[in-house]
This record gives C-alpha cells, structure tokens and sequence, in this order.
C-alpha cells in the first residue's frame, strides 16, 4: 500500500512539473509577443547623411513639424481685423476746422493789414499779391496749419466770405464721410484723388480755392481703420486651429533607404521614438517583464489552488496552452494591421467549451492584460488610452461570452453567444471613447473593430470546434447534443436490428438524464451515454432477452460458459464500436464501465449446478471492465440495472417498483463486488438519484385503464 502511494505521489508530481512547463511556454511566447510589438526599433541616423535603412512608420502619426509649418502658413495668410479710430477721425475733423477758422484769422489780419483808406473794397489775387511784402506774406502764410503758399493765401484774401464758407461746406463733409466709412493705408491715395477731383470739378470755386480744398484733403485725410491686435491675433490662431494636421499612416514610409535624412524627417523619427539617439529599452523591457510575472503568477496561482481538476489534468493543460499560445501569436499579426483588431475571444470560447468556463474566467483575465500591452504598440505610452481600452473591452467581450456559453448546447447558439461578448466590447470601448470625448466617427470606427473581431473569433470558432473536439477527444454540449440525435449511424442500426435493446438505451437515458440533472452532474453526457451503453449487443443481437421473441431463448441450448462469455463480449464490443466510430472517451467510458467488473451470477450458478460443479473459475463468468470512475458512469450502471430489475417485475405497481429501485441501489452500494468504490458519489446523491429514478419511472410505467373485450359488449 505504501509504495502505491509512493507511486501515486511521484506521479503527481510530475504532473505539476508538465503544468508548470507549460505555463513557463505560454510565459516566454507571451512575453516575446508583446516584446515584438510593443518595443519600438531603434535606428542609428544622422541628419544629412545618407539613410541605411528604409523606415516605415510604424503607426499612425501626427507630422508635427510639417504640421507646424501649416499652421504658421495659415496665420501669416489670415487677414489683419481692423477697427475705425473714432479718436482719429475727431483729431482730422478739429483739424480741418481749426484750419478754416485760421483762414478767417488771415483775412482778418489781411484786412488790418490793407489800412482802412484803401481806394478798392475788393482786391483781386493779384492786387494782394501786389500790396503785400514778401514779409507780410510769409507771415500770414504761416498762422494756418498747414502753411498757405503765395497763391492759395492771395486767393484766401481775395475770396468772399461766402465763398470760403461754401469751399468749408464742400470738403469738410466729404473728409468726414471718408474718414467714418473706414479708411484704410491702402485706399487712402485713392480716396484723396477722387475727393479732390470732385473739389476740382466745382465751377464756382476759383482755382486758388480750389488748391484750398485740395490742401485741406492732402493734410487732414488719414488712415482711420487701424489694426485691432488682440482680433488679430485670435484670428491668426483660429486659422492655424482650422489646418488640418498632417497624419503619417502606419505602413507609410518615411525615409527610403539611401536617402538624404532631413531635419524634418529626423524630427518625425523622433516623435516616433525610433531614433536611437542614446535612448535604452531596458527600462521598457523590465517593465514589460514584471507586468507579465505578475499576470502570469496570479494566474499559476488560481490553478493550482482553486481549479486543481485543469492544473493536475495533462490534457486539460496542453488545450489551454495550445489555444492560449496560438491566439498571441494571431494576436501578433493582427497587430501588424490594426492594435484594435483581437483574436482573444478565440481562445476563451474554446478554452470554456472544451476545459471549463471557471478557467476561461482566469484566461479571460490573463489575456486582457497581455492584448493590453501589444495594443500600446511601438512608440506608443504602455498605459495609454489604446493600451486601456483594449484590456477593458477584451474583459468585458470574454467575461461576456463565457457566461452566454454556459447553456449553449447547439453550434448555433455559440454565434449568440460571440455576438453578446462582441457586443460587450463594443459598448466597453464606445462608453471610453466618448469619455475621452473622441468624433462620433472615431466611436464608430472602434465598435466596428470590436464587434467584427468578436464576430470574426466566432465563426473561427464555430468552424475549427469540430477539429478540437476529434483532436483532444472532448464531449463538448454541442457535440453531445448532435450524438443524441436518433439519425446517429448507430443509433438507426440499434433501432432496426436490436430494436428490444433501442428501447431499453432510451429508457435509461431517461432515467440517467433526469438523476444527473438532479445532483449537478452532466445531465447530456449521462443521456449520450445511456444511449450507446448497450450499442456491443449489435454483435449478436439475439444472445440477448430483450431482442428475442416470446417463448424463445437461445441461452437454453448453449452451455452457461458460452452464454456468459456472449454476453459479458458485449462491453467490449460496445467499446470497439465506439472507438471505431470516433465517438468522445467520456461516452466510451461509460460503455466501458456500465458493468463493470460484476459477476454473471445466474450462468455462474448455472454452470456450477452442471457438470463443472467447483472447478467452475468465478473470474471467467466476470465481465472485463473497470467500475464506474465518474459520476455520470456510476448513474448509468445504475439505471441500466434498475430498468432491467424493474421490467423484469412484469407489475407495474408503485410499491413493487420503488421496492426494487431500491434493492437495486443498494445492492450496487454494499455488493461484494463493491461497484460504486470508485464512483465520487455521496450518500445523499445515491439518495436523491433514487428519487428520480422512482419519479421517471412513475411517468414511464404509469398504470394504464384496462379497455373492455369490445366482442364481450357487442354480445350485452
């Protein structure tokens, strides 16, 4: 006994050191994946020397020299905005006027100057130009602002009165209104000729006035649109904000090999962090490293803590590993398309499908902090708002998904359950994207991504479950639920040929479905199960009781060794049939186990009674197989005997039914034989087991109303 224990240790063992190896594969791949697509490539550049490299950029980004450049383009080209100088138009106007009532001071002086003796009232421009001295000219010239010369201030002096107040009346509004409509630098020359024109073109006014008024226009006529800089400048910066920026796609190149490397290129290699410029990846590296010992750790530590049914499981293990190892490394080329397109759901659905969905939780988990990482990309920050929302909606699309998968049971409904998880993501990355308050368009774009990888993972899925199922030989809900189907080639051969032993497997399968579904086990696997239980006795149908007809047993010319050995053959005979036709090993187990190693007692009593008498040997007359190792074999043994002692009963009768069921139980539970030993089932399972089976036997056995003779009620 020690040493099988001792036997039994080691073996362990060695099944923890296969489940930590794998782990450590799965580890060093994940770990090379995100280093592949994370880390950016340094180049050794210069700039104005020849590229050694050609360089594509490896994501999208933002030129922001050539950016930059646009942008002060814009402000230069943008219009100054100019507002009318009220104070400027107030000092041109005071000064026209000051200029007019200077004119009228200088005829006064004239006037003063003429004495009052003088022999004309009325001196002509050239009768002043006459009576004054130079000296007197120079004088009067200078009391105005501007300054007359000799000929406009002999014209002054010789006008009237009214005239000169018809020459202010003339310019002073035509000033006025040039100089409040907005005057520009630019339009002034242009202005100031057609005003003066129109001076010139008065027919009244004589030439020196007419030089008056062209004087007046030249000096007070000024620019009143002046720059307003503070509207200037708002408008400078919302042309250069309105310049599109300048995006290099991912894939584009940005310099070719042999090429003149340029300032501006140097600067977007930077951005890019692909300049090798002294900059180390080690911190990158280490930081990446320890992200993923801690993901992994808690990961190791779920499964050899809390799901040591997949940790001490070889099978279960190396599925896990194939799937999640194949999903990184899809995973990797998909990120050199989009970091948004995600192969994760490939590998949860499958890994809840065919290991359990507990342990597609924890990859879930695992594989959202992994696809995080990649998604941060070369050049990019590894907590980004990319990096984020990957790890959320990977999260949300598998947590999702394996809980639609719980009831799938058909190959359609794994499609609904793709769609829930893609629809999860969906709205996980949506709800991120309007927080950081991106286009609706953008939103758009990153649920298309979601939902189509979902999808897209899905189908795979769909597609390749088969393959897994046959390659890893595991009895998924779906592919139960198609062996259940009656068009089965087994199936329809068991119906047609053994037609007593179809009835007998759909009848166990009833009772076997319904007892598993009461104590938690797998109520399909138990019903698949039941129904190919008995699929040997095709053999030689008619060695068996129920396939014979009435009154005829062929067991009673053969001797009781051969009769035993004829019907013990049909567990094997089932089994090779199974494997023959590729059925799971959960139900070939259950075909292997429904009889375990139990003794034919009656062909052995038989036999004994004969002629062997005690040389009669007990292990011939025992069938081959092993006991019931699973919950679901141990309930199909037990309704296989069950329908058999309680059809055997002829007497339909409630008591004499539960009477039986019970004895059967029992028997199985205490027999020499010990047949339940190895079965992980509780007392109180064995309990309720036979409660659903006396249940289902009551709507399967059910008293019938006994029709009269209708030959006897035609004679009353």
């Amino acid at each position: 006994m020690a040493k099988r224990e001792g036997k039994r240790q080691i073996s362990k063992k060695n099944i923890r050191m296969i489940s930590c190896m794998l782990l450590a594969v799965t580890f060093v791949i994940a770990y090379f994946c995100v280093l592949t697509a994370a880390l950016p490539k340094h180049y050794d550049v210069k700039v104005g020397e020849p590229s050694a490299y050609t360089i594509y950029a490896p994501q999208n980004i933002t030129d922001e020299t050539a950016t930059a450049a646009l942008k002060e383009a814009a402000r230069e080209a943008a219009a100054a905005v100019y507002e009318i100088d009220n104070a400027k138009i107030d000092a041109c106007m005071d000064g026209a006027n000051a200029f007019f009532n200077g004119l009228s001071a200088v005829r006064k002086q004239a006037e003063m100057m003429r004495g009052t003796e003088a022999l004309e009232p009325v001196l002509s421009e050239e009768g002043w130009g006459d009576l004054l001295s130079a000296e007197q000219k120079t004088n009067l010239a200078a009391m105005t602002k501007p300054n007359l010369n000799e000929g406009q201030l002999c014209a002054v002096l010789a006008a009237g009165v009214s005239d000169i107040q018809f020459l202010k009346d003339l310019v002073l509004p035509k000033l006025q209104t040039s100089l409040e409509a907005g005057l520009s630098a630019d339009a002034l020359a242009g202005v100031k000729n057609t005003c003066i024109r129109e001076v010139n073109a008065t027919t009244s006014l004589t030439a020196g006035l007419k030089d008056v008024g062209a004087l007046t226009i030249e000096t007070f006529m000024e620019p009143t649109l002046v720059a307003n800089k503070n509207a200037t400048a708002q408008a400078q910066e919302d042309a250069a904000a309105a310049v599109e920026p300048v995006i290099i796609q991912k894939g584009d190149i940005i310099i070719k090999r042999g090429d003149v490397l340029s300032a501006d290129q140097y600067a977007l290699l930077g951005q890019l962090s692909l300049v090798r410029d002294g900059q180390s990846n080690l911190p990158l590296i280490f930081g990446m490293l320890f992200a993923l010992l801690a993901a992994f750790a808690l990961y190791t530590v779920y499964l050899f803590f809390l799901r040591e049914d997949v940790f001490y499981d070889t099978k279960r293990m190396v599925i896990l590993t194939v799937f999640t190892v194949l999903v990184l490394l899809v995973a990797l080329l998909c990120n050199q398309v989009d970091t948004r397109l995600s192969p994760a759901l490939i590998a949860i659905m499958l890994t809840s499908l065919l290991v359990c969905p507990n342990t597609a939780l924890a990859l879930t988990a695992l594989l959202s902090i992994v696809m995080g990482l990649m998604a941060a990309g070369s050049g990019k920050p590894l907590i980004g708002a990319d990096s984020f929302m990957m790890t959320v909606s990977t999260f949300a699309s598998g947590v999702a998904a394996v809980f639609a998968l719980r009831k799938a049971e058909s190959r359609g409904a794994l499609v609904a359950a793709g769609a829930v998880g893609g629809g999860a993501a969906a709205l996980a990355a949506a709800a991120l994207m309007v927080l950081e308050r991106e286009t609706f368009l953008a939103v758009l774009l990153s649920i298309g991504y979601a939902v189509g990888s979902a999808m897209l993972s899905t189908l795979l899925v769909v597609g390749s479950l088969s393959v897994w199922e046959n390659l890893f030989d595991v009895a998924t809900a779906a592919r139960l639920n198609e062996l259940s189907n009656t068009n089965h080639p087994l199936l329809k051969q068991l119906m047609l040929e053994a037609p007593g032993t179809y009835q007998h497997c759909n009848t166990v399968a009833a009772l076997a479905e319904a007892a598993a579904e009461r104590i938690g086990a797998n109520a399909l696997l138990a019903r698949v199960g039941a129904l190919f239980h008995d699929v040997g006795k095709l053999r030689r149908p008619i060695y068996f009781k129920e396939n014979q007809k009435s009154g005829e047993n062929i067991h009673d010319s053969l001797p009781p060794l051969e009769s035993a050995q004829t019907i013990i053959a049909h567990q094997k005979d089932g089994v090779t049939l199974l494997t023959r036709h590729k059925l799971p090993s959960a139900v070939i187990r259950i075909a292997g186990e429904h009889h375990g190693n139990a003794l034919m007692t009656y062909f052995y009593y038989k036999a004994k009674q004969g002629e062997g008498g005690d040389s009669v040997q007990m292990k011939n007359f025992r069938y081959s197989g092993n006991r019931p190792s699973t919950k679901e074999s141990a309930i199909v043994m037990l309704a296989d005997s069950c329908e058999a002692a309680v059809r055997s009963l002829g007497d339909t009768k409630k008591e004499a039914m539960e009477e039986m069921v019970h004895k059967v139980i029992y028997g199985k539970m205490t027999d020499s034989d010990n047949m339940m030993t190895n079965a992980p089932l509780t007392l109180a399972e064995f309990t309720e087991i036979e409660k659903s089976f006396i249940k289902t036997f009551g709507g399967i056995m059910h008293d019938r109303i006994e029709y009269p003779d209708l030959e006897e009620v035609n004679k009353k």
